[in-house]
């Protein structure tokens, strides 16, 4: 089992958010997850989203505010993992960003596509899933005024 931190950027827009569109062959169920990525070492979780967004989508952000720390231990096939996530509120700069519907990604060498997705979408679809388990129920408290600042989640 692989232990790592990582830093998740939620980027919204009225009320939908950004999220990369994960496929895995012989898996029928779409993962979505927010943009960001691994923090590297003598990075900070702040400087982490910073450089992944650049790096990933090409955007420079402004107004980072942490709202939550997911522990998120999980299972995709034969990889199991056990993540810091680190959930930031953030704003980007281009503000011409928001008015595409569909954005181009890269994570790493693998081109991916990011949608703009409202919660209400997770809900109600049982083929897809929001990832990292937890940040649904977290982003629906936020909603209604509710910050849980430590959020621990196992699943099998």
């Amino acid at each position: 089992m692989k232990i790592r931190s990582v830093s998740l950027g939620i980027i919204r827009k009225e009320d939908h958010i950004l999220f990369e569109v994960i496929r895995f062959p012989g898996i029928s169920t779409t993962f979505y997850r927010p943009i960001g990525g691994t923090i590297e070492f003598g990075e900070n979780s702040k400087q982490t989203l910073i450089r992944e967004i650049r790096e990933e989508i090409n955007q420079e952000i402004e107004e980072l505010q942490l709202i939550s720390v997911i522990e998120n231990i999980f299972g995709v096939l034969d990889d199991r993992g056990h993540e810091i996530d680190f959930i930031y509120d953030v704003n980007l700069k281009d503000k011409t960003f928001y008015d595409l519907e569909e954005v181009d990604g890269l994570e790493g060498d693998q081109a991916y596509k990011a949608q703009w997705k409202p919660l209400h979408f997770f809900e109600s679809n049982s083929d897809v899933k929001l990832v990292p388990d937890g940040l649904l129920d977290l982003l629906s408290q936020r909603d209604n005024n509710h910050i849980s600042v430590i959020k621990h989640v196992k699943t099998n």
